[in-house]
């Protein structure tokens, strides 16, 4: 005699169906989910990848054949200009904006005690022994426009890149 299926075990074929395919659409959204959010992970790694350096010739240590950095705190802008305790707005692929205190030899009378605040953009990235650096800078002091008649105060300046 055939038998026939109790409805009691149907039903629970049928609820385990459904879990496993529910348990199945969770693990489907989290491995989405996960991919996702490996997306920015290499989107930022690849930016990182692009993103220039500066070559700093700040400290003893780097005076003659300078460092490469991201957002350092310290800059030498130009054998005449620095600028310290910079805080960076912004650094991205084609420029860096970033405010601090200026001191350099064309105001050593005033500035070497008190140093003048400016806002420093670093611009024209080029690529030097297969490294993007930033090669130019602008350099704006607060609240004394020409004030100062010095060469690293007028527009765009070279910076070292090497």
């Amino acid at each position: 005699m055939a038998s026939t299926p109790h409805p009691t075990r149907r039903k629970k074929t049928v609820v385990g169906a459904a879990a496993l395919a529910a348990g199945a659409a969770v693990l489907g959204v989290f491995a989405t989910a996960q991919a996702a959010d490996a997306t920015p992970t290499a989107r930022h790694t690849a930016h990182a990848a692009r993103t220039p350096y500066v070559i700093n010739h700040y400290g003893e240590e780097n005076a003659d054949k300078g460092h490469a950095e991201r957002s350092p705190k310290n800059l030498v802008l130009s054998e005449f200009t620095s600028i310290g305790g910079v805080h960076w707005k912004q650094w991205g692929t084609k420029k860096a904006v970033g405010t601090g205190k200026v001191t350099g030899s064309w105001c050593l009378d005033t500035c070497l005690d008190k140093p003048l605040k400016a806002t420093v953009t670093l611009s024209d990235p080029k690529n030097v022994h297969g490294r993007q650096v930033f090669s130019s800078f602008t350099l704006k002091l607060a609240g004394k426009p020409g004030t100062y008649d010095v060469e690293d105060l007028h527009g765009k300046r070279p910076l070292a890149t090497s």
